[in-house]
């Protein structure tokens, strides 16, 4: 029987409108096994968005939702020693960034061989080169938060965008849970990393993406893009086929673009969640 929220707890007063989409044994259930999830609930957007968004083809669940089970975590230690392989071009060693544009780029900051998100301003720092088919390597390290964000997507919101539309997730996952398909290591809204390959705010993380543009016919996509990903070393996504391009809380798909695209990083504009890169650079794939 479905009922009204407000009858589970006080934090859900404020959702009338999903009184009709969740019932009371399965919020319960939710908040029995994740206490914190409560909060969440008691933001209408944030609660719409983790527990009745559209579903996800193939699969029980629906995007963006919290009742994936969290992947299991595992320890990577400290290093990102991947060496940059013959052929590769360097996109940012800390000198400057000559080889990146953007509608906010004086939200960027270049300090002691790092640039960092301004943390204001929803914007992406992007390639002035397009790139197709991509070997990536991207370092990056989440701000420590004295005082943690409330939604557990404002812990240091980043990510890394292969030809500007299919985002790789950056965010501080090493203490803080959210919907699996949105953690660090997934490919955002669409796939959960196999598992949760985290390191703690302050230590630098590393990405290795395997990145395969699509293919398209006219209107008609002949070839979905595919990536594997390794974050600090442990593989997360395996030659995955993507659903379309990544959109927040809806089912992404595809529309025809040009064979090679900008890669770009993202500020996600949340206060306190300065994220730092460093030693970037790209391989060209032949085809």
């Amino acid at each position: 029987m479905k009922i009204k929220l407000l009858v589970l707890a006080p934090a859900l007063l404020a959702l009338p409108a999903l009184a009709q989409e969740v019932d009371q044994a399965e919020v319960q259930r939710i908040i029995a096994a994740h206490p914190d999830y409560a909060r969440w609930l008691s933001d209408p957007k944030l609660a719409q968005l983790t527990l009745a968004g559209p579903k996800m083809p193939g699969s029980p669940y629906n995007v963006d939702d919290i009742r994936r089970p969290q992947p299991r975590r595992v320890n990577t230690g400290t290093a990102c020693s991947a060496r940059m392989p013959a052929g590769a071009e360097v996109l940012f060693d800390g000198h400057d960034l000559s080889k990146w544009t953007g509608d906010h780029f004086d939200q960027w900051t270049l300090h002691d061989g790092v640039v960092t998100t301004g943390a204001r301003v929803y914007n992406f720092l992007k390639t002035k080169e397009s790139f197709g088919d991509a070997q990536i390597h991207v370092e990056f390290r989440e701000p420590e938060q004295p005082h943690p964000p409330v939604n557990p997507q404002y812990w240091g919101n980043s990510g890394v965008f292969p030809m500007g539309l299919y985002e790789v997730q950056i965010l501080d996952n090493y203490k803080n849970e959210t919907y699996p398909d949105g953690m660090v290591g997934s490919i955002y809204s669409q796939f959960p990393p196999k598992v949760n390959a985290a390191r703690p705010a302050g230590v630098w993380q590393c990405y290795d993406i395997t990145f395969h543009a699509p293919h398209f016919s006219g209107t008609t996509v002949t070839q979905p893009a595919r990536m594997t990903v390794k974050l600090n070393g442990v593989l997360v996504q395996d030659n995955v086929a993507l659903i379309g391009a990544t959109v927040h809380g809806k089912v992404g798909v595809y529309a025809p673009h040009a064979a090679e695209l900008p890669l770009a990083l993202q500020d996600h504009g949340n206060p306190d969640s300065h994220v730092s890169f460093r030693n970037i650079w790209i391989k060209r794939l032949s085809n």
